[in-house]
Protein backbone atom coordinates (compact mmCIF):
# COMPACT_ATOMS: atom_id res chain seq x y z
CA UNK A 1 0.00 0.00 0.00
CA UNK A 2 1.04 3.21 -0.75
CA UNK A 3 2.13 5.24 2.31
CA UNK A 4 0.00 8.07 3.56
CA UNK A 5 2.18 11.15 3.23
CA UNK A 6 3.39 10.01 -0.22
CA UNK A 7 -0.46 9.71 -1.21
CA UNK A 8 -1.07 13.09 0.39
CA UNK A 9 1.73 14.44 -1.77
CA UNK A 10 0.20 13.10 -4.77
CA UNK A 11 -3.11 14.70 -3.97
CA UNK A 12 -0.95 18.27 -3.34
CA UNK A 13 0.56 18.13 -6.72
CA UNK A 14 -2.59 16.53 -8.77
CA UNK A 15 -4.44 19.55 -6.99
CA UNK A 16 -1.93 22.14 -7.87
CA UNK A 17 -1.76 21.29 -11.79
CA UNK A 18 -5.55 21.61 -11.54
CA UNK A 19 -5.69 25.05 -10.33
CA UNK A 20 -2.72 26.13 -12.50
CA UNK A 21 -5.26 24.44 -15.47
CA UNK A 22 -8.01 26.36 -13.71
CA UNK A 23 -6.07 29.87 -13.93
CA UNK A 24 -5.31 29.19 -17.60
CA UNK A 25 -9.38 28.78 -18.21
CA UNK A 26 -10.27 31.35 -16.51
CA UNK A 27 -7.87 33.73 -18.16
CA UNK A 28 -8.77 32.76 -21.42
CA UNK A 29 -12.75 33.39 -20.65
CA UNK A 30 -11.93 36.87 -19.30
CA UNK A 31 -10.17 37.63 -22.83
CA UNK A 32 -13.09 36.20 -24.52
CA UNK A 33 -15.46 38.43 -22.30
CA UNK A 34 -13.10 41.42 -22.99
CA UNK A 35 -13.14 40.45 -26.78
CA UNK A 36 -16.84 39.40 -27.14
CA UNK A 37 -18.71 41.01 -24.68
CA UNK A 38 -20.13 37.78 -22.90
CA UNK A 39 -21.60 37.42 -20.10
CA UNK A 40 -19.38 36.81 -16.85
CA UNK A 41 -19.45 33.60 -15.06
CA UNK A 42 -19.50 32.12 -11.57
CA UNK A 43 -16.40 33.31 -9.28
CA UNK A 44 -13.84 30.59 -8.48
CA UNK A 45 -13.94 28.58 -5.62
CA UNK A 46 -11.41 29.47 -2.48
CA UNK A 47 -7.66 27.61 -3.35
CA UNK A 48 -7.07 25.41 -1.34
CA UNK A 49 -3.21 26.17 0.21
CA UNK A 50 -0.67 24.70 -1.50
CA UNK A 51 1.43 23.37 1.48
CA UNK A 52 -0.68 21.45 3.63
CA UNK A 53 0.87 20.09 7.02
CA UNK A 54 1.70 16.47 7.91
CA UNK A 55 0.21 15.45 11.73
CA UNK A 56 2.82 15.80 14.16
CA UNK A 57 4.51 12.53 16.11
CA UNK A 58 1.60 11.40 18.36
CA UNK A 59 -1.30 13.04 17.12
CA UNK A 60 -3.48 10.79 16.64
CA UNK A 61 -6.70 12.85 17.01
CA UNK A 62 -5.76 15.18 14.15
CA UNK A 63 -6.79 12.13 11.50
CA UNK A 64 -9.39 10.33 13.70
CA UNK A 65 -11.00 13.95 13.76
CA UNK A 66 -10.70 14.49 9.40
CA UNK A 67 -8.50 17.45 10.45
CA UNK A 68 -5.94 17.10 7.40
CA UNK A 69 -8.62 17.07 5.18
CA UNK A 70 -10.23 20.58 6.49
CA UNK A 71 -6.51 21.59 5.70
CA UNK A 72 -6.64 21.24 2.09
CA UNK A 73 -9.31 23.80 2.33
CA UNK A 74 -7.79 26.22 4.99
CA UNK A 75 -5.11 26.62 7.66
CA UNK A 76 -7.07 29.17 10.05
CA UNK A 77 -5.61 32.07 7.93
CA UNK A 78 -6.52 35.91 9.30
CA UNK A 79 -8.18 34.47 12.22
CA UNK A 80 -7.11 34.96 16.13
CA UNK A 81 -7.84 32.83 18.99
CA UNK A 82 -7.71 34.73 22.32
CA UNK A 83 -6.05 32.34 24.89
CA UNK A 84 -7.18 33.59 28.59
CA UNK A 85 -5.30 31.49 30.42
CA UNK A 86 -1.43 31.25 32.39
CA UNK A 87 0.16 32.79 29.72
CA UNK A 88 1.71 31.87 26.05
CA UNK A 89 5.49 31.30 26.04
CA UNK A 90 6.02 33.34 22.61
CA UNK A 91 9.43 31.85 21.86
CA UNK A 92 9.15 28.65 22.39
CA UNK A 93 10.46 26.71 18.83
CA UNK A 94 6.81 25.47 18.52
CA UNK A 95 4.71 29.15 18.42
CA UNK A 96 7.31 31.15 17.02
CA UNK A 97 5.29 34.09 14.89
CA UNK A 98 2.21 32.73 16.66
CA UNK A 99 1.44 35.09 19.45
CA UNK A 100 0.11 38.36 17.41
CA UNK A 101 -1.31 40.34 20.88
CA UNK A 102 -0.62 39.66 24.65
CA UNK A 103 -1.28 41.12 27.78
CA UNK A 104 -1.23 40.25 31.61
CA UNK A 105 -3.41 40.60 34.44
CA UNK A 106 -2.56 38.50 36.84
CA UNK A 107 -0.76 41.70 38.49
CA UNK A 108 2.48 40.14 38.44
CA UNK A 109 3.96 42.81 36.04
CA UNK A 110 4.69 40.40 32.57
CA UNK A 111 3.25 41.26 29.86
CA UNK A 112 0.96 37.59 28.68
CA UNK A 113 3.97 35.59 27.16
CA UNK A 114 5.93 35.21 30.37
CA UNK A 115 3.62 31.74 32.22
CA UNK A 116 2.26 33.03 35.34
CA UNK A 117 1.05 30.60 38.18
CA UNK A 118 2.28 28.06 40.30
CA UNK A 119 4.76 25.27 39.14
CA UNK A 120 1.70 22.67 38.61
CA UNK A 121 -0.11 25.56 36.27
CA UNK A 122 2.36 27.65 34.84
CA UNK A 123 2.82 25.51 31.58
CA UNK A 124 -0.89 25.38 30.53
CA UNK A 125 -0.94 28.34 28.77
CA UNK A 126 1.47 27.61 26.52
CA UNK A 127 0.30 23.74 26.33
CA UNK A 128 -3.29 24.90 25.22
CA UNK A 129 -1.87 27.18 22.57
CA UNK A 130 0.34 24.68 20.85
CA UNK A 131 -2.90 22.84 20.57
CA UNK A 132 -4.28 25.14 18.63
CA UNK A 133 -1.88 26.91 16.60
CA UNK A 134 1.80 24.98 16.97
CA UNK A 135 3.78 25.41 13.94
CA UNK A 136 4.92 21.55 13.79
CA UNK A 137 8.63 22.66 14.24
CA UNK A 138 10.97 19.24 14.20
CA UNK A 139 9.15 17.21 16.66
CA UNK A 140 6.36 19.52 18.16
CA UNK A 141 2.59 19.27 17.16
CA UNK A 142 0.86 20.45 14.46
CA UNK A 143 -1.78 23.18 15.03
CA UNK A 144 -5.55 22.23 14.78
CA UNK A 145 -5.69 25.71 13.03
CA UNK A 146 -1.17 26.16 12.01
CA UNK A 147 -1.91 29.77 10.33
CA UNK A 148 -4.20 31.48 13.26
CA UNK A 149 -2.62 33.69 15.84
CA UNK A 150 -2.74 33.98 19.08
CA UNK A 151 -3.85 36.73 21.38
CA UNK A 152 -2.27 35.37 25.02
CA UNK A 153 -3.69 36.91 28.12
CA UNK A 154 -2.48 35.82 31.37
CA UNK A 155 -4.98 35.36 34.68
CA UNK A 156 -3.74 34.01 38.05
CA UNK A 157 -4.76 30.21 38.29
CA UNK A 158 -4.44 28.33 41.06
CA UNK A 159 -3.29 29.38 44.69
CA UNK A 160 -1.28 32.30 45.52
CA UNK A 161 -0.98 35.26 43.47
CA UNK A 162 0.14 39.03 43.75
CA UNK A 163 -1.06 40.00 46.59
CA UNK A 164 -2.69 43.34 45.05
CA UNK A 165 -3.76 41.38 42.33
CA UNK A 166 -7.46 41.74 41.29
CA UNK A 167 -10.18 38.85 42.05
CA UNK A 168 -9.43 35.74 39.51
CA UNK A 169 -12.71 36.12 38.29
CA UNK A 170 -12.12 39.89 37.26
CA UNK A 171 -9.06 38.89 36.10
CA UNK A 172 -11.00 36.38 33.31
CA UNK A 173 -13.88 39.31 32.83
CA UNK A 174 -10.70 42.09 31.69
CA UNK A 175 -9.33 39.39 30.18
CA UNK A 176 -12.23 38.57 28.04
CA UNK A 177 -12.99 42.15 27.38
CA UNK A 178 -9.27 42.76 25.83
CA UNK A 179 -9.93 40.07 24.06
CA UNK A 180 -12.51 41.50 21.68
CA UNK A 181 -10.53 44.51 21.92
CA UNK A 182 -7.93 42.56 19.86
CA UNK A 183 -10.06 41.71 17.26
CA UNK A 184 -10.02 37.61 18.57
CA UNK A 185 -13.07 36.26 16.51
CA UNK A 186 -12.74 32.91 19.37
CA UNK A 187 -12.14 32.93 22.38
CA UNK A 188 -10.54 29.36 24.46
CA UNK A 189 -10.99 29.95 28.68
CA UNK A 190 -9.88 26.04 29.67
CA UNK A 191 -10.69 26.92 33.34
CA UNK A 192 -13.28 27.21 35.57
CA UNK A 193 -15.07 27.52 38.77
CA UNK A 194 -15.88 24.54 40.51
CA UNK A 195 -19.27 25.87 40.69
CA UNK A 196 -21.73 26.82 37.69
CA UNK A 197 -22.65 30.17 39.27
CA UNK A 198 -20.84 33.19 37.80
CA UNK A 199 -20.82 37.17 39.09
CA UNK A 200 -23.17 39.45 38.03
CA UNK A 201 -20.43 42.03 36.47
CA UNK A 202 -19.50 38.73 33.88
CA UNK A 203 -23.08 39.15 31.86
CA UNK A 204 -22.29 42.69 30.24
CA UNK A 205 -19.08 41.29 29.16
CA UNK A 206 -20.25 37.61 27.67
CA UNK A 207 -23.25 40.02 26.16
CA UNK A 208 -20.46 42.38 24.53
CA UNK A 209 -18.66 39.30 23.15
CA UNK A 210 -21.70 37.94 21.54
CA UNK A 211 -22.51 41.37 19.94
CA UNK A 212 -19.02 41.38 18.47
CA UNK A 213 -19.51 38.19 16.99
CA UNK A 214 -16.87 36.22 19.20
CA UNK A 215 -17.30 32.79 19.50
CA UNK A 216 -16.51 32.07 23.29
CA UNK A 217 -15.05 28.05 23.87
CA UNK A 218 -14.57 26.71 27.41
CA UNK A 219 -14.39 23.15 28.99
CA UNK A 220 -16.75 21.78 30.99
CA UNK A 221 -14.76 20.49 33.99
CA UNK A 222 -13.07 17.10 34.66
CA UNK A 223 -14.43 14.63 37.36
CA UNK A 224 -10.71 13.89 38.06
CA UNK A 225 -10.86 16.94 39.99
CA UNK A 226 -14.10 16.95 41.90
CA UNK A 227 -16.41 18.66 39.33
CA UNK A 228 -19.88 16.62 39.74
CA UNK A 229 -21.24 19.13 37.09
CA UNK A 230 -20.41 21.29 34.68
CA UNK A 231 -18.54 24.89 36.11
CA UNK A 232 -18.33 28.01 34.80
CA UNK A 233 -17.39 29.73 32.22
CA UNK A 234 -19.03 26.55 30.65
CA UNK A 235 -21.94 27.38 32.05
CA UNK A 236 -22.32 31.25 30.50
CA UNK A 237 -25.66 30.54 28.37
CA UNK A 238 -24.18 30.79 24.58
CA UNK A 239 -20.42 29.53 25.60
CA UNK A 240 -19.97 26.76 23.75
CA UNK A 241 -19.00 24.09 26.76
CA UNK A 242 -16.71 21.24 25.07
CA UNK A 243 -16.22 18.11 27.24
CA UNK A 244 -13.89 15.05 26.95
CA UNK A 245 -13.62 11.85 24.60
CA UNK A 246 -11.11 9.38 25.10
CA UNK A 247 -8.92 7.52 21.80
CA UNK A 248 -11.89 4.97 21.64
CA UNK A 249 -14.28 7.91 21.44
CA UNK A 250 -16.07 7.22 24.44
CA UNK A 251 -16.44 9.50 27.25
CA UNK A 252 -13.36 9.67 29.21
CA UNK A 253 -15.04 9.84 32.46
CA UNK A 254 -11.70 11.67 34.51
CA UNK A 255 -12.36 14.22 31.50
CA UNK A 256 -15.67 15.51 31.69
CA UNK A 257 -18.28 16.78 33.88
CA UNK A 258 -22.48 16.57 33.23
CA UNK A 259 -24.41 19.00 32.90
CA UNK A 260 -26.83 20.92 30.65
CA UNK A 261 -24.09 23.33 29.85
CA UNK A 262 -21.71 20.38 27.84
CA UNK A 263 -22.39 21.22 24.29
CA UNK A 264 -19.61 19.45 22.29
CA UNK A 265 -17.32 16.67 23.14
CA UNK A 266 -13.60 16.67 21.75
CA UNK A 267 -10.87 14.25 22.12
CA UNK A 268 -9.02 14.57 25.58
CA UNK A 269 -6.84 11.81 25.67
CA UNK A 270 -3.11 12.14 25.03
CA UNK A 271 -2.73 15.24 23.43
CA UNK A 272 0.39 16.34 22.35
CA UNK A 273 1.41 19.81 23.65
CA UNK A 274 4.45 22.33 24.40
CA UNK A 275 5.86 23.08 27.41
CA UNK A 276 6.44 26.40 28.25
CA UNK A 277 10.01 25.90 29.10
CA UNK A 278 11.17 23.65 26.05
CA UNK A 279 10.45 20.15 25.16
CA UNK A 280 7.12 18.44 24.93
CA UNK A 281 5.03 15.97 26.07
CA UNK A 282 1.04 14.93 26.05
CA UNK A 283 -1.21 15.92 28.39
CA UNK A 284 -5.21 14.40 29.13
CA UNK A 285 -8.47 16.49 30.18
CA UNK A 286 -11.04 18.62 28.89
CA UNK A 287 -8.59 21.53 29.22
CA UNK A 288 -7.57 20.35 25.68
CA UNK A 289 -10.42 19.12 24.31
CA UNK A 290 -11.58 22.94 24.55
CA UNK A 291 -9.06 24.38 22.44
CA UNK A 292 -9.07 21.35 19.14
CA UNK A 293 -12.87 22.80 18.96
CA UNK A 294 -11.12 26.55 19.16
CA UNK A 295 -8.99 25.60 15.97
CA UNK A 296 -11.98 23.99 14.63
CA UNK A 297 -13.94 27.22 14.96
CA UNK A 298 -11.06 29.16 13.91
CA UNK A 299 -10.69 26.76 10.52
CA UNK A 300 -14.35 27.64 10.16
CA UNK A 301 -14.40 31.07 10.42
CA UNK A 302 -11.56 31.11 7.87
CA UNK A 303 -13.27 29.25 5.18
CA UNK A 304 -16.52 30.70 6.22
CA UNK A 305 -15.90 35.01 6.60
CA UNK A 306 -19.62 35.19 5.64
CA UNK A 307 -21.21 33.02 8.58
CA UNK A 308 -21.96 34.37 12.28
CA UNK A 309 -20.58 33.20 15.35
CA UNK A 310 -23.75 31.89 16.07
CA UNK A 311 -24.10 30.04 12.27
CA UNK A 312 -20.35 28.61 12.93
CA UNK A 313 -21.32 27.24 16.31
CA UNK A 314 -24.86 26.05 14.53
CA UNK A 315 -22.21 23.87 12.11
CA UNK A 316 -20.51 22.28 14.76
CA UNK A 317 -23.97 21.32 16.76
CA UNK A 318 -25.73 20.00 14.25
CA UNK A 319 -23.17 18.26 12.07
CA UNK A 320 -22.07 16.21 15.36
CA UNK A 321 -22.09 12.46 15.49
CA UNK A 322 -22.89 9.99 18.37
CA UNK A 323 -20.27 8.98 20.69
CA UNK A 324 -19.63 5.52 21.45
CA UNK A 325 -21.09 3.94 23.98
CA UNK A 326 -23.61 6.59 24.81
CA UNK A 327 -27.16 6.75 23.48
CA UNK A 328 -28.52 9.61 22.58
CA UNK A 329 -27.73 13.51 21.75
CA UNK A 330 -29.05 16.70 22.31
CA UNK A 331 -32.00 18.01 20.62
CA UNK A 332 -33.56 21.65 20.71
CA UNK A 333 -36.17 20.64 23.77
CA UNK A 334 -33.94 18.51 25.35
CA UNK A 335 -30.60 18.44 26.16
CA UNK A 336 -28.30 15.54 26.93
CA UNK A 337 -26.17 16.10 30.10
CA UNK A 338 -23.28 13.63 29.49
CA UNK A 339 -22.42 14.62 25.48
CA UNK A 340 -24.18 17.65 24.31
CA UNK A 341 -24.91 17.65 20.63
CA UNK A 342 -22.42 14.97 20.37
CA UNK A 343 -18.54 14.37 18.92
CA UNK A 344 -17.18 17.09 16.59
CA UNK A 345 -17.03 16.46 12.92
CA UNK A 346 -15.12 18.96 11.93
CA UNK A 347 -15.23 18.43 8.16
CA UNK A 348 -19.36 17.62 7.81
CA UNK A 349 -18.77 21.42 9.97
CA UNK A 350 -17.15 23.02 6.68
CA UNK A 351 -19.32 21.43 4.29
CA UNK A 352 -22.64 22.59 6.54
CA UNK A 353 -24.99 25.51 5.21
CA UNK A 354 -27.60 27.23 6.78
CA UNK A 355 -31.10 26.99 6.84
CA UNK A 356 -33.33 29.17 8.56
CA UNK A 357 -32.59 30.80 11.94
CA UNK A 358 -29.80 29.40 14.05
CA UNK A 359 -30.20 29.86 18.16
CA UNK A 360 -28.66 33.20 19.24
CA UNK A 361 -26.08 33.11 22.03
CA UNK A 362 -26.78 37.22 23.12
CA UNK A 363 -30.78 36.13 23.26
CA UNK A 364 -30.20 33.22 25.46
CA UNK A 365 -27.74 34.93 27.67
CA UNK A 366 -30.34 37.98 27.55
CA UNK A 367 -32.68 35.60 28.55
CA UNK A 368 -31.25 34.13 31.22
CA UNK A 369 -30.83 37.23 32.88
CA UNK A 370 -33.67 38.84 32.28
CA UNK A 371 -35.23 35.62 34.83
CA UNK A 372 -32.71 34.94 36.77
CA UNK A 373 -30.89 38.18 37.77
CA UNK A 374 -34.38 39.57 38.17
CA UNK A 375 -35.91 36.36 40.66
CA UNK A 376 -32.79 37.37 42.48
CA UNK A 377 -33.19 40.75 43.32
CA UNK A 378 -36.91 40.21 44.04
CA UNK A 379 -35.49 37.31 46.69
CA UNK A 380 -32.96 39.82 48.01
CA UNK A 381 -35.45 42.34 48.59
CA UNK A 382 -37.25 39.71 50.61
CA UNK A 383 -34.06 39.40 52.87
CA UNK A 384 -33.41 35.70 50.95
CA UNK A 385 -30.28 34.95 48.81
CA UNK A 386 -30.78 31.91 46.17
CA UNK A 387 -28.64 30.01 43.86
CA UNK A 388 -30.32 28.10 41.37
CA UNK A 389 -28.21 24.34 40.78
CA UNK A 390 -30.25 23.89 37.40
CA UNK A 391 -30.07 27.14 35.65
CA UNK A 392 -26.48 26.59 34.76
CA UNK A 393 -25.26 29.73 36.50
CA UNK A 394 -26.57 31.11 40.06
CA UNK A 395 -27.49 34.75 40.71
CA UNK A 396 -25.87 33.85 43.90
CA UNK A 397 -22.36 33.42 42.77
CA UNK A 398 -19.49 35.97 44.20
CA UNK A 399 -17.07 37.55 42.67
CA UNK A 400 -14.46 35.24 43.58
CA UNK A 401 -14.52 31.90 44.76
CA UNK A 402 -12.13 32.85 47.66
CA UNK A 403 -14.19 35.36 48.83
CA UNK A 404 -16.97 33.02 49.82
CA UNK A 405 -18.52 29.61 49.02
CA UNK A 406 -21.18 29.56 46.29
CA UNK A 407 -24.70 27.50 47.28
CA UNK A 408 -25.07 24.63 44.71
CA UNK A 409 -28.12 22.11 45.23
CA UNK A 410 -28.12 22.84 48.85
CA UNK A 411 -24.61 22.32 49.75
CA UNK A 412 -21.49 24.53 50.04
CA UNK A 413 -18.55 23.63 48.68
CA UNK A 414 -15.05 24.38 50.32
CA UNK A 415 -13.67 27.68 49.05
CA UNK A 416 -11.12 27.55 46.61
CA UNK A 417 -8.19 29.92 46.22
CA UNK A 418 -9.06 31.00 42.56
CA UNK A 419 -10.38 29.24 39.82
CA UNK A 420 -9.22 25.31 38.93
CA UNK A 421 -7.13 25.32 35.95
CA UNK A 422 -8.11 21.71 34.53
CA UNK A 423 -4.99 19.98 35.24
CA UNK A 424 -4.84 18.08 38.19
CA UNK A 425 -5.76 14.03 38.04
CA UNK A 426 -1.90 12.78 39.14
CA UNK A 427 1.02 13.11 38.00
CA UNK A 428 1.56 9.84 35.86
CA UNK A 429 5.22 9.53 34.05
CA UNK A 430 5.06 10.05 30.37
CA UNK A 431 8.57 8.26 29.87
CA UNK A 432 9.27 8.06 25.67
CA UNK A 433 7.03 9.57 23.31
CA UNK A 434 7.43 7.43 19.74
CA UNK A 435 8.28 10.47 17.10
CA UNK A 436 7.60 8.44 13.75
CA UNK A 437 10.55 8.43 11.24
CA UNK A 438 13.05 10.36 14.14
CA UNK A 439 12.79 7.49 16.60
CA UNK A 440 12.47 8.17 20.21
CA UNK A 441 12.37 11.56 21.38
CA UNK A 442 12.95 11.77 24.78
CA UNK A 443 9.80 13.99 27.05
CA UNK A 444 10.84 16.64 29.66
CA UNK A 445 7.79 16.27 31.61
CA UNK A 446 4.66 14.36 32.65
CA UNK A 447 1.21 13.89 31.60
CA UNK A 448 -1.29 15.49 33.42
CA UNK A 449 -5.04 15.62 33.35
CA UNK A 450 -5.65 18.96 32.42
Amino acid sequence: MEPRGHRRERRRRLRTRILRIAAVVAALGMIAVYVFGGAAGAAPAQAAPDDVPEPGPGQWFLEDYGIPEMWETTQGEGVTVAVIDSGVKDDHENLTGRVTASKDFSGSGHDGTVPVGPDEIIHHGTAVAGVIAGNGTGAGPVGVAPQSKIAAASVWLGAGGPSDAESTRTQAQQALDWAIDSGASVVNMSLGWNDPAWPESWDETFARAYAEDVVVIACVGNRSQGATQAWSPATVPGVVGVGGLARSGEVRQSSSAPGTAVDLMGPAEGIPVPFYDGGYGTADGCSFAAPVVSGVVALLRSAHPEMSADEVVAALEQTAGAVKGHDGRSTADAPDPEVGWGRIDPPAALNWEPSGETASAADELADWVRMHRRAADDEAQAGEETASPDSGGGPGASEDAEQAPVAVGGTVPPARLGPVVLVAGGLVSLGLLIAAGVGLLRIRRRSRDG
